[in-house]
């Protein structure tokens, strides 16, 4: 069968003769099988239902199929368990055990290397160790006395003397040096606002992660004036989710400080707050415990206060927000607590014993940070521990080398 096609279409005609001339029906007849398969295979697709199937089919095969691999998989593991059982048994087994019966071959009473170990025989490998340890370390005048004299300008351990005092000498300047730099640092970021910024950026960008998860939004107002005339005081406002707060405007608002004040002092501005950016609940964000002055008892990382205030620390160092969650949370909480409470009788709303439960957060809280403080002291010592450690082995081994190359010298 045959067919005399004629085609005459530019845009086809263009794409032929791009190519050379002979090869040209070659390509205008691939280009007609490809297409003709294409509208074979479309045909096909379009039957829903029969890819329906199709994929359904598959899938019962790969479940069957991925249970049977599972079958083989876990008979294999049985058998690799047995085997390593038996290996180990056969090697290890303090009665039949191979290596029991060399150890016994070779170092059992009347063995082949008891020989090597008779302190009587001055061949024994004992013996002659024996006669080492003599000329090495038994008198004053011996070669690793000598060797070991610190005040011996031929001792690797006098280089060693005067190598670890300088780098005492300069380890110590450094460290001086550094605590001068942050010193200054420090006291140049205080005569400022920059730290306090940076500090109230680092909390609206945690605030923000809480919030957005709750599907609270959250402001970053620091720089903006209130509802105060010519007060800034309030430095992030969070609107509580609409759609759980029954459309309800509530809001919280976060003071953040990274410089010390007293603590009366704190809570007035908590309330100002509240009042600047028409908020229901303040929270006081500190950098520090120890920025507090007048505090009454121990601060902790949380403390709940009266007039819907509350104070929690969020370590900058650390970067630890459990104190700044858990403030954040029960301050949401209350608000949706209260307006539950105008809706419904107080006497069907166990007041008490949420008072008590937010009591026993707080001590939690606290007991949850002394723990994880000590922790993290302790890991920090550990990892320095290893790091002085490895730096001493490295030259311990250094001068042992050395004492080598002098031992073989002499």
């Amino acid at each position: 069968m045959s067919f005399n096609l004629q085609i005459t279409d530019k845009d086809i005609l263009e794409l032929i003769f791009s190519y050379p001339q002979e090869k040209q029906n070659e390509i205008v007849l691939k280009a007609l099988k490809i297409g003709l398969i294409a509208l074979k295979d479309a045909q096909i697709v379009g039957n829903v239902d029969y890819v329906k199937n199709e994929f359904l089919k598959f899938k019962t095969d790969l479940e069957k199929e991925f249970i049977e691999l599972r079958q083989q998989f876990s008979e294999k593991l049985k058998e690799a368990d047995e085997m390593i059982k038996k290996e180990l048994e056969n090697k290890f087994d303090p009665q039949t055990g191979i290596l029991t019966q060399v150890l016994e071959k070779y170092l059992g009473e009347g063995g082949r290397l008891s020989d090597l170990f008779d302190e009587e025989k001055s061949s024994s490998a004992i013996g002659r160790i024996r006669q080492i340890f003599v000329d090495y370390f038994d008198t004053d005048a011996s070669k690793i006395v000598r060797l070991l004299d610190p005040n011996n300008q031929d001792s690797p351990l006098s280089s060693l003397k005067k190598e670890l005092t300088e780098r005492l000498i300069n380890l110590e300047k450094e460290i001086r040096a550094i605590g001068a730099a942050k010193q200054a640092v420090k006291e140049e970021a205080e005569k400022g606002t920059q730290k306090g910024f940076a500090y109230e950026q680092l909390v609206f960008q945690e605030v923000e992660k809480m919030a957005s998860v709750l599907g609270d939004s959250c402001l970053l107002v620091g720089n903006d004036p209130g509802l105060i005339f010519n007060s800034k005081t309030g430095d992030i406002v969070v609107s509580l989710n609409p759609s759980q707060a029954g459309g309800a405007n509530l809001k919280v608002v976060f003071e953040c400080k990274d410089k010390e004040m007293s603590l009366p002092k704190f809570l007035e501005e908590l309330d100002e707050a509240k009042k600047n950016r028409a908020a229901a609940i303040a929270v006081g964000v500190i950098s520090r415990k120890e920025i507090l002055k007048g505090v009454d008892g121990a601060l902790g990382v949380f403390r709940d206060y009266p007039n819907d205030k509350s104070i929690c620390v969020f370590d900058k160092e650390m970067i630890e927000t459990t104190a700044l969650e858990v403030a954040y949370k029960l301050a949401r909480a209350k608000l949706l607590l209260g307006l539950k409470v105008k809706k419904m009788k107080t006497d069907e709303i166990d007041l008490d014993g949420i008072k008590i439960l937010i009591e026993e957060i707080s001590r939690k809280l606290n007991d949850f940070s002394l723990i994880k403080s000590t922790l993290t002291k302790a890991n920090t010592a550990i990892d320095q521990a290893k790091i002085d450690i490895d730096e001493m082995k490295d030259e311990l081994q250094e001068k042992l080398d050395g004492l080598l190359q002098k031992i073989r010298k002499s």
